[in-house]
């Protein structure tokens, strides 16, 4: 747990409850937190030689396959998606391509390097649009632009965490996500509502107590259900996933359009995964023993 990456809290916060929650009669947790400087002990994982490294790591370094190749190195197993599946579920723009190669549908976007004129955004989106950082979770540096006057400094908070933004067209409707678990034959679980009560789902809502109401299972049809977990599983297989993710989405005018999706979905005390797999009867010590079956079996 912890890191270098913006979410080092949350990922703390995530370890936490994952060793408080552990059954400490049948396994040995030894936590490790990584400090923000980004230094691992490295020959404290070699020495120890444990049967299983539980990853409890957010964002950039912990989610985008960095630990994962250094445990392939070491022929340590690991829990959650491998190198590549992390690697693209990170980077937001190559998750796009991947997902429209096998007709997933997703908002229009446009990708912008530093240095990029701004005037293709209101010529080929318009506004208001949603601005981000390529390769950041917990929607740490996004921006809902509604007004031309907002987009550059909109595009300078995003330009901060990285060379490259992605920029959607916004669409409104209700925000939903489903979480995945498995390996070769996933499940999804029941889908969540997210109801935010600031501007949009962003880190503040995702981590304080009362800044969201989460409804599960989401208050849309039966037919609408299943097309979103049919998708849900569509994105996981499509980018190889293993263990778990969760898959963000938007209804607009009765369709599901994925945003994205979380190899390593928050596991704190407010976080939606344990919701979801809650409402379909997994207890949290439940869902950590099936993590490490699951990284054990893929192994």
């Amino acid at each position: 747990m912890g890191g270098k990456s913006p979410e080092h809290e949350v990922s703390v916060a995530t370890g936490k409850e994952v060793v408080k929650n552990f059954d400490k009669n049948k396994y040995e947790v030894i936590p490790l937190v990584i400090p923000r400087n980004g230094k691992l002990p490295f020959s404290l994982l070699i020495t120890k030689k444990p049967d299983v490294v539980f990853i409890a790591m957010h964002g950039p370094f912990g989610e985008d396959g960095t630990i994962q190749g250094m445990l392939e190195l070491a022929g340590i197993p690991y829990t959650g998606a491998g190198v590549l599946a992390s690697a693209l579920g990170m980077d937001k723009p190559m998750f796009r391509k991947v997902v429209r190669a096998e007709g997933i549908p997703t908002p229009n976007y446009l990708v912008l390097k530093k240095g990029d004129s701004s005037q293709k955004i209101l010529k080929v989106l318009g506004l208001p649009v949603v601005v981000k950082p390529s390769s950041q979770g917990s929607s740490v540096g996004v921006s809902i632009v509604r007004q031309k006057k907002d987009l550059d400094k909109a595009l300078k908070k995003a330009f901060s965490f990285g060379p490259r933004v992605i920029i959607d067209e916004y669409l409104w409707g209700t925000e939903v996500t489903c979480g995945v678990l498995g390996n070769e034959n996933p499940i999804a679980l029941p889908v969540v509502e997210i109801i935010p009560k600031r501007e949009f789902f962003d880190y503040q809502a995702k981590y304080n107590e009362g800044m969201s109401e989460e409804i599960v299972p989401a208050r849309i049809s039966k037919k609408l259900t299943k097309q979103v977990q049919n998708l849900a599983i569509r994105v996981y297989k499509a980018i190889d996933c293993r263990g778990f993710g969760r898959v963000d989405m938007i209804i607009s005018k009765g369709k599901p359009y994925v945003l994205e999706i979380n190899t390593i979905p928050g596991l704190t005390p407010v976080s939606l995964f344990p919701k979801e797999a809650a409402a379909a009867g997994i207890s949290y010590p439940a869902l950590l023993d099936r993590l490490i079956e699951l990284a054990l079996e893929r192994w």
